[in-house]
């Protein structure tokens, strides 16, 4: 949210999409070895290893765009600390003892709806994906689509030169 400032939006160039997708991709590949029963849900993607490394992926096959690469950056980072203190940042440098969990789906239903912290966070994320819905006013797939992937002032009036036509 934090990002939708405009004195942020303003100062730093950044992709939306990317900083998405860097805050969620930890979970995609820890959550999918979870259900595979190779990982505890929390694991390799949730370090700060991983996150340097895949950064440094997406910053070559973005053919070099810091925008991009610092965005993924930024979200994995996020993602992290808003999942700390159950995350194994410094793994491998530090040994990690990965619990599994049997019944994966179970545990989440539990922690939803008997956890406080987890119901409270995702309410949380709820509001502020409304609040940033409304006040961006991104009532189309259209809209979401190119509001995900705005990254610079310039690509702002391609945008708008776009939508006017659309419109016309």
């Amino acid at each position: 949210m934090i990002f939708e400032l405009p004195q942020i939006k303003k100062k730093f160039q950044f992709n939306r999409f990317a900083l998405i997708t860097g805050s969620l991709i930890p979970d995609l590949i820890d959550k999918a070895l979870m259900f595979l029963s190779i990982s505890s849900g929390r694991g390799y993607s949730h370090t700060l290893l991983f996150s340097v490394v895949s950064s440094l992926f997406v910053f070559l096959i973005t053919k070099r765009s810091k925008a991009i690469s610092i965005s993924y950056f930024i979200g994995t980072l996020l993602h992290l600390l808003l999942d700390l203190p159950d995350v194994p940042l410094l793994f491998p440098f530090i040994p990690y003892d990965f619990t599994y969990i049997e019944d994966p789906f179970g545990f989440w239903l539990y922690k939803l709806l008997h956890d406080p912290f987890t119901y409270i966070t995702e309410i949380s994320g709820l509001i502020i994906l409304i609040f940033v819905i409304i006040i961006n006013k991104l009532f189309s797939f259209n809209k979401i689509t190119v509001y995900l992937l705005k990254n610079s002032k310039k690509e702002i009036k391609i945008e708008n030169q776009y939508e006017d036509k659309l419109t016309s």
